[in-house]
């Protein structure tokens, strides 16, 4: 500071302990050991360096480096914290006074065959700017009794939505993240849901550095990047197949040597690649035998073949990635083939509701699935439930899980820019990282709201639901559980209400 420098990401792992120097503040990207260290930082001449490729090694070597200099660097860490905060630009900490606002963009698919997910999307965003910036003291939420940001002026909040559909994810979320980071001037992100997008999407906010709040994308390796602008505020992949793998142990018995076979059947991108890993790696470590793979294209329209080759296997489990484009193809193909497994649990298909699956009752009775909401959980959590009707009343529809992950992803933003006290990305992102909100606080079935040091919201929880006698019932965890698991599927298919 002595010097005229303000640094802009002040954090453990940019602070460097040197032999003559003691703390020394460093540019957050990494070395380049092509370069001397007198090439690295200069206070006078400050430069980026090129961001090396980084294995899943060495991201776990960062993560258990950052766990061994946490302690030693906080205090230090705190001491600059609150240099920068005195040194900031006054004009940056100010409030914004009457009618200033806050812009956070959304991006969601406008148009195809993901459509409805982007409309319920918007349709979140928007009743979470409505509650911030409206007087509603009926609803237990932060920031919902008063109008505005009560400690940035009473700022209101701003949605500003992109489009993200198109034939190429990638070129659709880059598009879509600069017209509004550089064009519409948003000062932060949410959004995203298809896996590929969000990847793409989240490359493009750290390019820009600006904050990317995510809630639907739950491909496990989105937060295993090392991204520091990025945010996962739901439940990973992983915490899905955790939920599996319990109720299946919880079937069998915890003395059962028998245990069950299981297929992965997924469509082949690297989200489908993803859960296959996911799966794997939560097999190995319960004990049961590595489980074979069925992949299929992810724009398929006959799935036979695959469901054929899984009939092969004859799994007792099969557990199910497919996307947008392949579930009413796989749903056919497995009513063709008369194919009913003892179980299958499928990672996703939230955004499809009760009707869509009525049509095909017969195949997808027993079908389990992952969700981060439901409207069971929702009539127990006061907010969830004053949220909910208060979506039916506006939009004459039920709120939908992409409904609720938008809706919490907004209202995240709002309370780091209110505890921040400023529309600065970079004083946004130290909020989330600070942020600690209880379950009770959320409109989600969760613990509550605090990210971890791969970004990771940490309070998270997955729910499981299950098709039965016609529509969705929660079976995981216990505590908001209105049924048992029903295996094998085919108890269900018998069941009258």
């Amino acid at each position: 500071h002595a010097r005229g420098v303000m640094h802009r990401d002040v954090k453990p792992e940019n602070i460097m302990l040197a032999r003559q120097e003691g703390l020394t503040s460093t540019y957050n990207r990494f070395h380049n050991p092509k370069e001397s260290a007198e090439d690295i930082v200069r206070f006078r001449e400050l430069r980026a360096c090129p961001h090396p490729r980084r294995t899943a090694k060495d991201n776990s070597v960062m993560t258990a480096r950052r766990r061994r200099l946490a302690p030693l660097l906080a205090a230090a860490t705190a001491v600059l914290a609150t240099g920068l905060s005195a040194c900031t630009d006054s004009k940056e900490q100010a409030a914004p006074g009457a009618g200033g606002e806050v812009r956070i963009g959304v991006l969601a698919p406008l148009k195809g065959p993901q459509k409805g997910a982007g409309d319920e999307a918007q349709r979140g965003a928007q009743l979470a700017a409505d509650v911030v910036n409206g007087l509603n003291p009926s609803i237990p939420l932060p920031l919902a009794e008063g109008a505005g940001l009560p400690n940035f002026g009473g700022a209101r909040i701003k949605i500003v939505p992109a489009d993200t559909s198109g034939a190429d994810p990638q070129t659709a979320a880059a598009g879509a993240v600069t017209r509004l980071v550089s064009q519409q001037g948003v000062d932060a992100l949410v959004g995203a849901y298809d896996p590929q997008v969000t990847e793409y999407a989240s490359q493009r906010s750290e390019r820009y550095e600006v904050p990317f709040v995510n809630a639907d994308s739950p491909a496990t390796f989105l937060t295993d990047r090392g991204l520091d602008w990025f945010f996962r505020l739901g439940p990973s992949w992983r915490t899905a197949g955790e939920a599996f793998f319990s109720l299946l142990r919880a079937q069998q018995g915890e003395s059962s040597t028998t245990l069950p076979k299981i297929v992965v059947l997924h469509a082949d991108d690297k989200a489908g690649r993803d859960v296959n890993t996911t799966v794997s790696e939560l097999a190995q470590e319960g004990g049961y035998d590595k489980p074979d793979h069925v992949s299929f294209p992810p724009g398929a329209t006959d799935l036979q073949n695959s469901v054929s080759q899984l009939q092969a296997a004859n799994p007792d489990v099969v557990m199910v990635y497919a996307t947008p484009n392949t579930v009413q193809p796989l749903i056919n193909a497995f009513a063709l083939k008369q194919y009913r497994p003892k179980a299958v649990f499928s990672f996703g298909l939230g955004y499809l509701t009760t009707e869509n699956y009525r049509s095909s009752a017969a195949v997808v009775t027993g079908l389990c699935r992952s969700v981060s909401w439901a409207t069971e959980t929702a009539e127990r959590n006061r907010a969830a439930l004053a949220v909910a009707n208060l979506y039916q009343r506006r939009y004459n529809t039920p709120m939908t899980e992409e409904a609720a992950a938008t809706f919490t992803a907004v209202l995240t933003v709002a309370q780091a820019v209110d505890a921040a006290r400023s529309s600065e990305p970079a004083r946004i992102r130290t909020a989330l990282l600070s942020l600690d909100v209880p379950g009770e606080q959320t409109v989600m079935p969760w613990g509550g709201v605090q990210f971890d040091e791969t970004h990771q919201n940490v309070r998270a929880q997955e729910l499981v639901e299950q098709f039965l006698t016609g529509s969705f019932k929660v079976i995981y965890p216990g505590d908001a559980a209105s049924r048992k698991l029903v295996y094998p599927a085919e108890k269900a298919r018998t069941e009258t209400s």
